[in-house]
């Protein structure tokens, strides 16, 4: 007698109604140990250990939501994971600014550190259990092996112990571009999950309004403030809400009913307000160009010149007019910190540093970094005011894992750069895949962009949005069997089967 695959793997499936013993005990136990792993970081705060307590019993509740038993069980944990993601930036808004330039150099890992390491053990688990190991033998993919390998030297090289911040940190993003494209296998399953991260944006706004309620966001400095939120700094908040608009832009743009196109304006309305109140320069522009770029491709031209390109004067005009200084630099350190550090030039200082420790490394080190438990040390020395290392990725990379790291790095970058503008071109108009193109297609732009102002690609808060994006289109672009189940403009979706 045949013996049914997704009995024997609960992780894989649940068809067979005799498994559900096996995967309540399953879901009991990964409840009992978020319960266990997040108890430490409640800080003896009673809203922290609420969230804390209440996140086992949200994920338990939506794992039976009908809408996510398009997946199979394991990559639906995955999926709803990420969606509850921004519940566990909850425990920042207890931090203080200088305490998180504190935490940036401890060898003990954060709350979101251990959700990283966590969700990279369950992404790799569910990946074997999938028995899915095709597309791992050509690029981009060999680059990201490669870069996966050159960051344990790196953290070999920096000291384990000191090191292991930088090396989850880093490993994270990159096992999800490498991982978690292949367990999506319809266009439906797709297009839900971008629905679903970009929805749970709300948690993000919640926990916002939860901190400016109680006063514990923003500093005060002149008459205006910049919103830090749970993030701790306005331009980490900046970074995490720029990621959810580039989703939202994918939902509005194919929102098919009146109440669903207006519910999604409204969030990303939301968003955008958010990341306008942040002031930061590169995560306004990005949001901006992303708007203008898209009702370009989707010719809503008049809507541009006539709508957008007043509001961008309006924009620049504002900071003479109101004093709003949405263009302008605006410090929200204290008195005795010097604001030049702060501006473009105080980077550059912070960059030079960094290359200078890079150029008087030996050779060998020039070709596989400093290490990570390096980096860290060396920031500590610096003594700088700022919120990130290097505040740069790709000097995160090449100080970090040498001239081999960056290389490969930018190679990883370049390739769906380039394969996503190819796929938006050539594809009709009206298909899945030229939406879904044009939505790599900027969110790589905008990364390349933001990643030369901060360590976008070591956040964990962050990154993650953006290389699941990337993963699932190496992977449609290597022959995942992704099945066409809707046009763009349909109510209604078919059934489908589990696959």
């Amino acid at each position: 007698m045949a013996v049914d695959a997704s009995a024997a793997h609960p992780l894989r499936g649940t068809e067979n109604p005799a498994s559900w013993d096996h995967v309540a005990i399953l879901l009991a136990l990964i409840a009992a140990a978020l319960a266990y792993a997040f108890a430490p970081f409640a800080n003896d705060r009673p809203f922290v250990a609420g969230v804390a307590a209440l996140f086992p019993m949200i994920l338990i509740a939506l794992v039976g939501l009908p809408i996510f038993h398009l997946f199979r069980l394991g990559p639906r944990l995955l999926v709803i994971l990420m969606a509850l993601r921004p519940l566990v930036d909850v425990s920042q808004s207890f931090q203080s600014v200088s305490a998180g330039f504190a935490l940036s150099s401890s060898s003990r890992l954060s709350l979101q550190e251990g959700f990283a390491a966590f969700f990279g053990l369950l992404l790799i688990t569910v990946w074997l259990l999938e028995d899915y190991h095709g597309g791992y033998t050509k690029l981009p993919n060999l680059l990201l092996i490669l870069l996966l390998g050159v960051t344990s030297v790196s953290w070999w090289l920096g000291g384990l112990g000191e090191g292991t911040r930088g090396f989850v940190r880093t490993a994270w993003g990159l096992l999800v571009a490498l991982l978690l494209g292949s367990l999506f296998r319809t266009e439906r399953q797709v297009d839900v999950f971008i629905r679903t991260v970009f929805y749970s944006s709300v948690f993000v706004l919640l926990a916002l309004c939860l901190n400016l309620s109680n006063g514990m966001s923003g500093t005060a400095a002149d008459p205006l403030w910049r919103l830090g939120g749970q993030y701790g700094t306005p331009n980490a908040l900046a970074g995490v809400v720029l990621s959810f608009f580039l989703y939202g832009l994918y939902v509005v743009s194919g929102a098919s009913t009146v109440v669903g196109k207006i519910i999604s304006l409204a969030l990303l309305s939301l968003l955008a307000i958010v990341i306008v109140c942040t002031q930061s320069r590169t995560a306004g522009a990005l949001m901006l160009f992303s708007v203008c770029f898209c009702l370009w491709a989707n010719r809503r031209r008049r809507l541009l010149y006539g709508v957008i390109i007043p509001v961008l004067l309006s924009l620049f005009l504002s900071a003479e007019a109101i004093g709003w200084r949405v263009v302008s630099s605006f410090s929200i350190a204290s008195k005795d910190t010097n604001p030049d550090l702060l501006t473009l030039q105080g980077r550059v200082l912070l960059w030079g540093n960094w290359l200078k420790d890079y150029m008087d490394a030996s050779l060998f080190h020039k070709i596989f970094g400093l290490g990570w438990g390096v980096m860290l040390r060396n920031f500590l020395l610096m003594k700088l005011p700022t919120s990130s290392v290097t505040e740069n990725s790709f000097l995160w990379f090449l100080v970090g894992t040498g001239a081999l790291g960056l290389l490969t790095f930018c190679a990883y970058l370049f390739w769906v750069f380039f394969k996503s503008w190819i796929a938006w071109r050539r594809a009709p108009h009206h298909e899945f895949g030229k939406k879904f193109a044009l939505f790599v297609f900027l969110t790589v732009i905008c990364f390349v962009i933001e990643a030369f102002t901060t360590d976008v690609a070591s956040a964990p808060n962050a990154n993650l949005y953006i290389f699941a994006v990337m993963s699932i289109f190496v992977f449609r672009c290597l022959g995942r069997n992704l099945q066409p189940i809707y046009k763009l403009g349909d109510v209604s979706f078919r059934n489908e089967p589990h696959p």
